[in-house]
């Protein structure tokens, strides 16, 4: 099989000095927002980018030109991601949902004119805005939102709850640090044990963990890693489809400011979750194996310091 072969070469050259090969992933710059970025949202007809604090959400194209203003929240310190509704289970189609750091999960019309508190979440702490669409349907295809904070020296773990359409919340359960959920992904079906999951990426600063729990909130950690983990896509389809975007992973960079690219056409014949680490923007693929878990180190073309917040898969 391709990933196997494709796996084993990603972990040798991890481990023999990936610098001298031809990286396994190539990014480009997609688009110079000059934008404090933490999240990126594809709503199938364009792009939402969302700032980081100031916690404004603008509009960029296919083409990777930036827009107009969309929508303002509170400004709040720290992150809030956002995810668009494809129209099912309850969730009208368009609408845009927001976790910010106080907790709220907002609710945002197709044209970002109407803004109203779907739920608040029962947590006095911030948040790293943690959100995601239960596509499995392992949480009754509700709101995702996961709770704690990232980093060294802050309070460690968090929970996870359920919203679902009419603003009902619901816990699922906790999990520890140290560190605390930067994203929550779904995991695929075909993810071994820990399918259709939550997947929290816990950044503890300069290492982390990918946690998986299961719909009765209890956990276990899928793989540990070696920078703080943050940017989580699962290689499967969700969310709205393509329309006129390029399909591939656009992650976002608070640092650069940039919206960097890659090509689904790298990942043709990859399965698993593809995972990014925060500040030295490593990348891998993790898969499920016999008796557990692996995270294959994947080479790269990026070098340098990083700030790689959100990451959307766009695909049909």
């Amino acid at each position: 099989m391709r990933f196997l072969a494709g796996a084993l070469a990603a972990l040798t050259l991890g481990v023999s000095g990936a610098s001298a090969a031809k990286p396994a992933l190539r990014f480009s710059v997609f688009s110079h927002t000059g934008i404090g970025l933490v999240d990126i949202v594809w709503t199938g007809s364009q792009f939402l980018l969302v700032q980081n604090t100031d916690t404004v959400l603008t509009t960029m194209d296919t083409s990777g030109r930036v827009g107009a203003v969309f929508a303002r929240l509170p400004r709040l310190v720290e992150e809030t991601r956002c995810v668009a509704s494809s129209g099912n289970h309850g969730f009208a189609r368009g609408l845009i949902f927001c976790h910010t750091p106080d907790n709220k999960i907002y609710r945002l019309s197709a044209d970002g004119g109407s803004i109203d508190v779907l739920a608040t979440l029962p947590e006095s702490e911030p948040s790293d805005g943690a959100l995601v669409f239960d596509s499995g349907g392992l949480f009754g295809y509700g709101l995702v939102a996961a709770t704690g904070r990232s980093g060294k020296g802050k309070p460690p773990g968090g929970a996870v709850y359920v919203v679902d359409a009419a603003g009902r919340v619901r816990r699922v359960g906790r999990y520890t640090g140290p560190g605390g959920a930067d994203q929550v992904a779904i995991a695929p079906r075909r993810f071994g044990a820990a399918s259709r999951h939550a997947l929290l990426s816990v950044d503890a600063g300069g290492s982390g963990k990918l946690v998986a729990m299961d719909a009765r909130g209890r956990t276990r950690t899928v793989v540990k890693l070696d920078d703080g983990p943050n940017p989580i896509v699962p290689l499967v389809r969700v969310g709205p489809a393509t329309g006129a975007a390029r399909r591939g992973v656009y992650v976002t960079d608070t640092r650069s400011t940039n919206v960097y690219f890659l090509p689904a056409s790298q990942l043709a014949g990859y399965t698993g979750v593809l995972v990014g680490s925060e500040l030295r923007a490593h990348f891998w693929i993790v898969v499920p194996v016999k008796h557990g878990f692996r995270a294959v180190r994947m080479a790269t073309n990026l070098g340098g310091a990083y700030n790689l917040e959100g990451a959307r898969y766009v695909m049909r």
